[in-house]
């Protein structure tokens, strides 16, 4: 007589449903099929057009007596961030780099770009999606500033993970033109 496998399921069920608690703010966008993705090129930040809503690549002038003096300095040795406003250290925190094989460009960069829900067109996450960069900000080529996890060493391809409270900030301070610097 075939045994009952309810018990198992019984089991099993609560313990999928545990892995699963606590949905995201956001939903993490639709996978695109692979002939969808597009290869990005480079293009001078003055020739850039906005490819959607979401694309803030060029900004309102502001008046010059008003603008803040903003620059971000990441620290690969000590994988952290400070960021200032006219010389005047506003936040500091963690990073996490390109790992060995993958190293992060160090350098004098500008931000080029800004998307805030950006869809890896290289790399895929653990499911086989397409990574998820929210509140991605583009400094050098295909490397981003972007939310992403942060586990204590560097972990990326290449670009540079903070965590979801900094990318936030950083998206929305940090504007086209303004200064990155990445040192060793």
């Amino acid at each position: 007589m075939p045994r009952c496998k309810a018990p198992l399921a019984v089991i099993l069920l609560p313990l999928i449903l545990a892995a699963c608690a606590g949905a995201p703010e956001r939903r993490a966008p639709e996978r695109q099929p692979p002939e969808a993705a597009v290869q990005q090129t480079e293009q001078p930040a003055q020739d850039r057009q906005p490819s959607s809503p979401t694309d803030t690549t060029s900004e309102p002038a502001a008046d010059p007596s008003t603008v803040k003096k903003r620059a971000l300095v990441i620290s690969l040795a000590d994988q952290t961030f400070k960021y200032s406003e006219d010389g005047e250290t506003v936040r500091t925190g963690p990073i996490s780099s390109g790992a060995a094989g993958s190293p992060t460009p160090t350098g004098q960069f500008a931000v080029l770009s800004k998307d805030e829900d950006k869809v890896s067109s290289r790399y895929t996450n653990q499911l086989g999606m397409q990574a998820w960069m929210p509140y991605a900000i583009q400094f050098h080529g295909n490397y981003f500033l972007h939310e992403g996890w942060l586990p204590g060493y560097p972990d990326s391809h290449g670009c540079v993970r903070v965590g979801e409270p900094d990318a936030r900030f950083f998206f929305e301070r940090l504007q086209i033109g303004d200064p990155v610097t990445v040192t060793r």
